[in-house]
Protein backbone atom coordinates (compact mmCIF):
# COMPACT_ATOMS: atom_id res chain seq x y z
CA UNK A 1 0.00 0.00 0.00
CA UNK A 2 0.97 3.58 -1.07
CA UNK A 3 1.72 6.18 1.83
CA UNK A 4 0.04 9.71 1.00
CA UNK A 5 1.76 12.19 1.99
CA UNK A 6 0.17 15.09 4.01
CA UNK A 7 0.66 18.58 4.14
CA UNK A 8 -0.39 21.49 6.43
CA UNK A 9 0.30 24.93 7.20
CA UNK A 10 -1.45 26.89 9.72
CA UNK A 11 -0.07 30.41 9.80
CA UNK A 12 -1.61 34.05 10.59
CA UNK A 13 -2.65 35.68 7.82
CA UNK A 14 0.06 38.35 7.95
CA UNK A 15 2.80 35.97 7.82
CA UNK A 16 0.87 34.48 4.49
CA UNK A 17 3.34 33.73 1.31
CA UNK A 18 3.23 31.74 -1.74
CA UNK A 19 6.65 30.02 -0.48
CA UNK A 20 4.36 26.95 0.68
CA UNK A 21 2.07 26.87 -2.35
CA UNK A 22 5.19 26.79 -4.67
CA UNK A 23 6.80 24.17 -2.60
CA UNK A 24 3.25 21.65 -2.28
CA UNK A 25 2.83 22.27 -6.44
CA UNK A 26 6.50 21.44 -7.60
CA UNK A 27 6.66 18.37 -5.16
CA UNK A 28 3.54 16.90 -7.18
CA UNK A 29 4.06 15.08 -9.63
CA UNK A 30 3.02 16.58 -13.58
CA UNK A 31 -0.09 14.16 -13.68
CA UNK A 32 -1.23 15.53 -10.26
CA UNK A 33 -0.71 19.05 -11.00
CA UNK A 34 -2.97 18.29 -14.30
CA UNK A 35 -5.37 16.51 -12.74
CA UNK A 36 -5.57 18.91 -9.78
CA UNK A 37 -6.31 21.73 -12.54
CA UNK A 38 -8.78 19.46 -14.17
CA UNK A 39 -11.09 19.16 -11.39
CA UNK A 40 -11.06 22.83 -10.75
CA UNK A 41 -12.03 23.46 -13.92
CA UNK A 42 -14.83 21.20 -13.87
CA UNK A 43 -15.76 23.07 -10.44
CA UNK A 44 -15.96 25.99 -12.29
CA UNK A 45 -18.08 25.31 -15.05
CA UNK A 46 -20.51 23.37 -12.56
CA UNK A 47 -20.25 26.44 -10.24
CA UNK A 48 -21.69 28.56 -13.32
CA UNK A 49 -24.63 26.32 -13.57
CA UNK A 50 -22.88 25.22 -17.27
CA UNK A 51 -22.85 21.93 -18.68
CA UNK A 52 -19.61 19.66 -18.46
CA UNK A 53 -19.45 17.14 -21.23
CA UNK A 54 -16.58 15.89 -23.08
CA UNK A 55 -16.32 18.49 -25.27
CA UNK A 56 -16.81 21.19 -22.68
CA UNK A 57 -12.33 20.50 -22.03
CA UNK A 58 -11.52 19.92 -25.36
CA UNK A 59 -8.81 22.41 -26.85
CA UNK A 60 -10.10 24.50 -29.74
CA UNK A 61 -9.16 24.66 -33.37
CA UNK A 62 -9.61 28.00 -34.34
CA UNK A 63 -6.00 28.33 -36.57
CA UNK A 64 -7.07 26.92 -40.35
CA UNK A 65 -3.95 27.65 -41.76
CA UNK A 66 -0.16 28.30 -40.80
CA UNK A 67 2.03 29.76 -43.38
CA UNK A 68 5.95 30.18 -42.35
CA UNK A 69 7.18 33.52 -42.98
CA UNK A 70 9.34 34.65 -45.99
CA UNK A 71 12.84 35.76 -45.04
Amino acid sequence: MRRKKIWERIVPLSKLDRKWDIDFWQAQSSKARFYATQVLVVDFYRLKGKKVDENTLRLRRSIENIKQAQS
